[in-house]
């Protein structure tokens, strides 16, 4: 039979041992008279100790898995803090964080602004206004970034205020005006 199921293996088992009980049944008096070879112990140990150091060889591979992975865990937090992570954060966590949230806000802001826009001189207007924001931007970024200072962060952050509720008041001003309109 191919197919190694439960009952098909536990039918193996059984005849085994009843074919291992018939074995002593029938050789009985040999054991009792039967003297096992002298180095039986010594063969019996080997064959223990060999078992012992296959379940032992496998401990240098965890020891050289555990100290790659280490290995990697760091160089990957290098890179990360290095190349990857976003270079204010380095000034304050929590600066990143609170910029992060005004980025966020800010560009929702434009996009909702921009789409509540319906006359073609107005949406010039409003990017010719996102420009001016910009050239702030990065002359207040460039400051940040030589400086971080408190003043700095604070003008930063005073800018992302300000910037945010130009831009939500230009959108409630366009979609007044759509209202009116229709």
């Amino acid at each position: 039979m191919v197919c190694f199921g439960l009952k098909t293996y536990s039918d193996m088992k059984n005849r085994e041992e009843e074919d291992l009980e018939k074995f002593i049944r029938d050789n009985k008096d040999k054991f009792d008279v039967y003297q096992p070879e002298p180095d039986h112990n010594q063969h019996f140990l080997n064959r223990l100790i060999n078992k012992f150091k296959e379940v032992i060889n496998i401990v240098p591979y965890l020891v050289k898995v555990g100290i790659a992975t280490i290995l990697i865990f760091i160089l990957s937090f290098l890179l990360w803090r290095t190349y990857i992570c976003p270079p204010l954060s380095r000034i304050s966590f929590k600066y990143w964080k609170v910029e992060h949230n005004f980025k966020y806000q800010i560009n929702r802001s434009t996009r909702l602004t921009y789409n509540s826009i319906n006359n073609l001189k107005e949406k010039a207007k409003f990017k010719s206004e996102l420009q001016k924001f910009d050239e702030t931007y990065k002359i207040l970024k460039k400051q940040l970034k030589e400086n971080p200072s408190a003043d700095n962060i604070v003008n930063m952050l005073r800018f992302y205020k300000e910037k945010l509720l130009t831009l939500e008041e230009n959108t409630q001003n366009y979609r007044n005006r759509n209202t009116l309109n229709k």
